[in-house]
């Protein structure tokens, strides 16, 4: 075992694979359970690195990490939900679609940047099914009264699945590509207005969230303290 995954172990914790289901075409949703969940101060829009090679024993360990937004969280259950894509056929594409219930995983978090500010009078939430959890976890708790702009990319219908209460409250795009001028024209016929007012949240992959940026701050004058935008893929 290298001297990286021992310092790693140290610094992990343990969680158990209580659920695993496909829910689209390249999409599987897993329910963990850990001890350590039990006192989590969850904010929406948190994520997990979830370390699925370092439970092996021996030289078998691997480094091999993933960071996946979290879906849902219970604290009376002490489980959270991710939902992984499997687009990219990587390592962490086939330990998803492997998994089974009690399968062991380490993970470190949560953490990450990109969540739910409350203050926000308004929101945009822009990018693709990659996102789709992320987005499902802030849009559930926005207030009824606070309008909401969706705009989610699909290449395929069969690659969209529904929020965990069945509803599908975003609002899908199904085409083979849509670039950031067609993003923003969708937000537009939502209401998107040029005039910043609107906390816009841009993810999906990278390409994509960097136009999508530029524009809003040349051509739309769109103020940073209205945009986030994270990159869910390369």
């Amino acid at each position: 075992m290298s001297l990286l995954t021992s310092l790693a172990r140290q610094v992990t914790q343990q969680a158990t694979i209580v659920a695993a289901q496909r829910v689209a075409a390249h999409a599987y949703h897993l329910t963990l359970a850990s001890p350590a969940f039990v006192d989590w101060k969850y904010v929406p829009g948190q994520t997990l690195n979830v370390f699925f090679g370092l439970s092996a024993r021996g030289e078998a360990a691997t480094l091999r990490k993933r960071t996946y937004s979290v879906w849902d969280y219970n604290p009376l259950t002490a489980q959270l939900e991710l939902a992984v894509c499997t687009f990219s056929d990587g390592p962490g594409a086939r330990w998803a679609a492997q998994c089974q219930p009690g399968d062991e995983v380490s993970f470190y978090g949560p953490g990450g940047k990109f969540l739910l500010d409350p203050t926000a009078t308004g929101f945009a939430l822009l990018g693709d099914v990659s996102c789709l959890s992320h987005f499902y976890s802030l849009r559930r708790q926005i207030p009824a009264n606070v309008p909401v702009i969706s705009v989610i990319h699909a290449p395929h219908a069969d690659d969209c699945f529904p929020d965990l209460d069945g509803s599908s409250p975003l609002h899908f795009v199904v085409a083979d590509r849509l670039s950031a001028e067609q993003y923003l024209a969708a937000a537009k016929e939502q209401g998107l207005q040029t005039s910043p007012q609107t906390l816009i949240y841009w993810g999906g992959p990278q390409t994509t969230c960097v136009a999508g940026h530029r524009l809003l701050q040349r051509e739309w004058q769109w103020p940073d303290r209205l945009l986030k935008t994270k990159p869910f893929w390369k």
